[in-house]
């Protein structure tokens, strides 16, 4: 590499740090079109400059037209980091925006075809309550083991619905990275009053593979109350 060439270099890189990437959140909107315009025409020196924003320890930089960025020109390895920090978010701002990089990178080079996730484990554990307190609620964590067999990486969704319950719940779906040959051990925590006169509760436990309307999985069962 010429000295030339590495000097040009160093400037973009530090022109992206210092110029392009906080323009991203400016408050006007030609100003932001400039600076998405800039790393969309030079990804090679933009993307690491994404990348190092929303992973940085230290970072307040969290504005979606990074992550959109990111979902544009980024790779599937950029889904599991992505997920982590969207996880950790107070609140899920844009969420819209969050998913729709990931599921777009998820697909960028997903492989067809193999066989699907398993479940291999589904366990409801009751929690213990506070003696003192009275009520009919009842604290619960399902807890769920899922393994993939393929040699290539699944973005799942996952959620459960109780039956015979006052409420008809349904708990908010939750998202998970399963690597290639991997698995994921996870529980999802709730609570629930069941109806009268009724000696256990109905869960049904789905998944589906992000960005695709069919079931992977759908598992039923019948859970005793405790007594």
């Amino acid at each position: 590499m010429s000295t030339a060439h590495a000097f040009f270099e160093n400037q973009a890189r530090y022109a992206f740090e210092q110029r392009w990437l906080p323009m991203l959140s400016d408050e006007s909107s030609q100003k932001r079109f400039q600076a998405m315009r800039a790393f969309l025409a030079y990804p090679e020196w933009g993307l690491p400059v994404l990348r190092n924003s929303l992973m940085s320890p230290e970072t307040e930089n969290l504005n979606w037209q990074i992550v959109m960025l990111i979902g544009m020109l980024g790779e599937p390895t950029d889904v599991p980091p992505l997920l982590k920090i969207w996880r950790e978010l107070e609140d899920h701002k844009r969420s819209t925006v969050w998913l729709g990089a990931m599921q777009r990178l998820y697909w960028k080079n997903r492989i067809s075809g193999g066989a699907s996730p398993k479940l291999t484990s589904l366990t409801l554990k009751y929690i213990e309550k506070d003696p003192g307190v009275q009520t009919e609620e009842k604290a619960a964590a399902i807890q769920f083991r899922i393994d993939n067999p393929e040699r290539s990486a699944r973005f799942i969704r996952v959620s459960a619905h109780f039956w015979k319950t006052r409420i008809q719940e349904e708990l908010p779906p939750k998202y998970y990275w399963l690597p290639p040959g991997g698995r994921i051990e996870a529980n999802l925590q709730t609570r629930f009053s069941a109806v009268e006169h009724t000696g256990d509760v109905r869960l049904d436990f789905r998944v589906w593979e992000v960005g695709r309307a069919e079931e992977l999985l759908h598992k039923t069962v019948n859970i005793p109350l405790p007594k």
